[in-house]
């Protein structure tokens, strides 16, 4: 008994040193971004280069931010990130709620074409949308990357109608015998039932949309509205200061992004846990 505890003790161990390894292995590129972003162009590009900077270059923050207006780029992106979270919510939701709920004639037809959507790549889709939008006079603004946020995402439209089937429909008919329409039940019962996969489809929406570097490419002409991606390209010039303002800028786009994450990190780890796709 006591040797089975020592081996169960060890196991344990082992496990613990192993997960430590596994996390420094996975933050390791992180903090090299970071020191590397600190460090002047001299540490940086002699060989060896130093691993920590003897004199970090703090200031070097102050003027991608502000001098190089990437404050703007910033808010940009999260403008366009905070529109597409809220349509693709609540499109998504909608559609999915039609499906789970309702039975209509052609629905697995449907279902079967918007399935069929995720197979095909994005890049098929942006020379007819640049002619509509073109013709539409929308080049130039957000609404071509706005608009199709309002017909949601198949993936997110079949993880959340395959949650909301879960939910037992004595409460919509429990609803029904109270007045309630079908608008105010996907409203009022289903959508409070849905919150935990609705944060993860709003996730998945603000990290879509936050690198998403093409289509602010395809659409936008004025540097005013370019959001982070885009701006991160132009830092790619061809010298070596450049470079560091390169991943200066990219340790600053990460800060959006890891501050949802924390924020909303228990209810995505709920939410995946629930969605069960069968």
């Amino acid at each position: 008994m006591q040797r089975k505890k020592i081996k169960m003790q060890f196991s344990d161990v082992m496990f613990r040193i192993l997960a430590v390894f596994m996390t420094l292995l996975i933050l390791f590129p992180f903090v090299w971004l970071i020191l590397s972003s600190l460090k002047t162009n001299a540490e940086y590009y002699v060989q060896p280069s130093p691993f920590f900077p003897s004199d970090p270059q703090w200031d070097r923050y102050a003027y991608v931010f502000i001098d190089l207006s990437f404050y703007r780029y910033l808010v940009n992106s999260i403008f366009l990130a905070a529109a597409c979270v809220v349509l693709n919510v609540v499109s998504s939701s909608f559609v999915a709620y039609g499906m789970a709920r309702f039975r209509f004639k052609g629905k697995g037809i449907v279902f079967t074409v918007m399935l069929m959507t995720m197979f095909l790549p994005a890049q098929v889709s942006f020379i007819p949308q640049f002619l509509i939008f073109d013709r539409l006079e929308w080049i130039n603004t957000y609404l071509p990357i706005i608009v199709p946020q309002l017909f949601g995402a198949a993936a997110n439209i079949l993880l959340v109608s395959q949650f909301m089937k879960a939910i037992p429909k004595e409460m919509d008919e429990a609803a029904m015998m109270d007045g309630c329409n079908s608008f105010a039940i996907w409203f009022r019962i289903i959508l409070p039932q849905s919150v935990a996969v609705l944060i993860v489809v709003a996730i998945s929406a603000f990290l879509g949309s936050w690198k998403d570097s093409m289509s602010p490419l395809i659409y936008l002409r004025d540097e005013e509205l370019y959001t982070v991606p885009v701006a991160l390209m132009y830092f790619q010039a061809p010298d070596q200061n450049s470079y560091l303002l390169l991943l200066t800028g990219v340790v600053i786009s990460i800060v959006p992004t890891l501050v949802v994450y924390v924020c909303l990190q228990k209810w995505m780890d709920k939410g995946i846990f629930i969605a069960d796709l069968k």
